[in-house]
């Protein structure tokens, strides 16, 4: 037995031990499903319910229970956002895949749900939460709202120190916004470094007067998720490794499809094949989208470029161990993560927030410019 395989029985015997009622907090590439099959061994319930943000992870369980051998005919598939079809059913097991990404409106329908079940009185089933990335916040808020605690975590660290999972290095590399190029906004011809500083300055006098600024913060936002100097970086970092495998995250949809690689979205229809063929190792690079975060497994990808993110810690973390899994025909293995950021003050305080999970010392910063030719 690995160690691997060892720990998934252990954090499995935790859950049952502790009351069957609570929340695993396992680091990404470690395993959880096969934790919840040897936790579905011993329980054996007639019922099961299995809640995803995405369908794609409904791939990657039935995949998992056919390599396992285990009959899932008991098992009711749906995502996070049709939980609320089911609040009146009754199971003797619910499973919630990726805890932390639920909604407020979803944890409205789990809350209501597990009331129906009486899972507190202890006398009418057994909820599981499953999670590689909770933040602090989200691990109060689930308390808060639901009742629900966690019962064991393996973290990022340990799973490094013991071979599950492999070593990264993050590398962070701060462009400035373009200041070159004008672009169309609205009736404003500007580049996008001075839109940026004019939504700043609007945001700042109205915070002086106490006024809403929600809507100008997301518009300057957009500005950097269709930041020019983020991509034309993000496609210089695609030149430099063209001969090897590399998955961009992207914040939007245009920026994905004007880096000159594969894409794959919620409107490429067709793309599904492509996503496939990347995922088991067959294509070197593709952008995503919204997809492919969380549940999907990368054959031989040890590289990975954010070429957007938010403050949300879980977001960052789901991105970055994409490339994390352990490969047996690769013991050096060691995880590359390029983040490329502005150097404005507002994302630089996304991304300290964001880094919450990581170890401070495999972290790099590197001040960098656009169109540059050196090895950054």
């Amino acid at each position: 037995m690995s160690l691997r395989d060892k720990r998934q029985k252990e954090f499995a015997d935790t859950w049952i031990k502790k009351g069957k009622n609570g929340i695993l907090n396992l680091c990404p590439r470690f395993g959880k499903i096969y934790t919840t099959i040897n936790i579905l061994e011993s329980i054996i319930p007639k019922s099961i319910i299995i809640a995803y943000p995405d369908t794609k992870i409904k791939d990657a369980w039935k995949a998992d229970f056919e390599k396992r051998g285990y009959d899932d005919s008991n098992v009711t598939y749906t995502t996070h956002v049709s939980l609320k079809k089911y609040v009146e059913k009754q199971f003797d097991l619910i499973v919630i895949d990726e805890i932390h990404l639920l909604s407020e409106a979803q944890i409205d329908s789990l809350k209501e749900m597990l009331d129906n079940h009486n899972f507190f009185a202890k006398t009418k089933g057994y909820f599981l939460g499953l999670t590689g990335t909770l933040s602090k916040w989200t691990e109060k808020d689930l308390k808060q709202k639901l009742g629900i605690s966690v019962l064991a975590t393996y973290p990022i660290e340990q799973a490094i120190d013991e071979g599950v999972i492999v070593d990264y290095q993050i590398t962070v590399l701060t462009v400035p916004l373009d200041n070159t190029k004008k672009q169309k906004y609205k009736d404003k011809v500007r580049t996008e470094k001075q839109q940026f500083d004019s939504y700043s300055w609007i945001i700042n006098d109205l915070e002086r007067r106490n006024k809403n600024t929600m809507f100008l913060r997301l518009a300057r936002m957009r500005i950097i998720q269709n930041s020019i100097a983020k991509r034309d970086k993000t496609k210089q970092l695609l030149a430099r490794f063209s001969d090897e495998r590399i998955l961009v995250f992207c914040g939007v949809i245009s920026i994905a499809e004007s880096l000159g690689i594969s894409s794959h979205h919620s409107k490429v229809k067709d793309s599904e094949s492509e996503f496939q063929d990347f995922c088991d190792g067959k294509t070197n690079h593709l952008s995503v989208v919204k997809i492919g975060n969380t549940g999907v497994t990368y054959k031989s990808l040890n590289k990975v470029i954010i070429n957007y993110f938010d403050s949300n810690a879980e977001n960052l973390a789901q991105k970055i161990n994409r490339c994390m899994a352990m490969e047996y025909n690769n013991p050096e293995k060691k995880a590359k993560i390029f983040i490329i950021s502005t150097d404005e003050e507002v994302e630089q305080r996304w991304l300290s927030k964001a880094l919450e999970f990581f170890d401070k010392s495999k972290i790099k910063f590197i001040k960098s410019k656009v169109y540059e030719t050196g090895n950054n």
